[in-house]
C-alpha cells in the first residue's frame, strides 16, 4: 500500500510550488491526492482508491506511477492558481493598472502546458517497447 505521506514526499521533492500555496491541514492535502487520483485513473484507467482512515491507496505503486501522480497534483496547482488569478484579476487589470496581467497569463498558461508535457512525456516511458 501506498502512503499519503509518500505521495506527498514525492510531490515535495519533483513538483515544487509556492509554499503560501501548499495546504498545511491533512485535510486539504487529502483533498490533493484524491482529486490527483480522479485525474490519474481517468488518464491511465487504473483502479486506485484512496482511503483517508488509514492514509494510503488500495495497492502500492511504482516509483513510475508515484511520479505520474505527484505531477498530477502540480498539474492542480497550476490550473488552480490561473483560475485565481484570472477571477482576481481580471476585472480590476485596467484600474488597478495591472500592466502585465496578459503576460502573467500567458506565464500560467505556458506553466500548464509544460506540466501537462512533462506528464505525457511520463506516461510514454511507462510503456513498454514490444519491438
Amino acid at each position: 500500500m501506498t502512503s499519503y505521506d509518500a505521495i506527498w514526499q514525492t510531490f515535495l521533492n519533483n513538483c515544487k510550488v509556492s509554499d503560501i500555496d501548499l495546504p498545511q491541514e491533512p485535510e486539504k492535502i487529502y483533498e490533493q491526492i484524491r482529486n490527483a487520483a480522479m485525474y490519474f485513473n481517468n488518464r491511465l484507467r487504473k483502479g486506485i482508491v484512496c482511503d483517508d482512515a488509514t492514509e494510503t491507496l488500495n495497492q502500492e505503486l511504482s516509483d513510475d506511477d508515484l511520479l505520474i501522480l505527484a505531477n498530477y497534483i502540480r498539474l492542480i496547482f497550476l490550473i488552480n492558481q490561473r483560475t485565481y488569478f484570472e477571477s482576481l484579476w481580471q476585472p480590476f487589470s485596467s484600474d488597478v493598472g495591472l500592466r502585465n496581467f496578459s503576460t502573467q497569463l500567458r506565464s500560467l498558461n505556458t506553466s500548464i502546458y509544460e506540466q501537462e508535457r512533462m506528464i505525457d512525456t511520463l506516461i510514454m516511458y511507462t510503456e513498454e517497447d514490444f519491438l
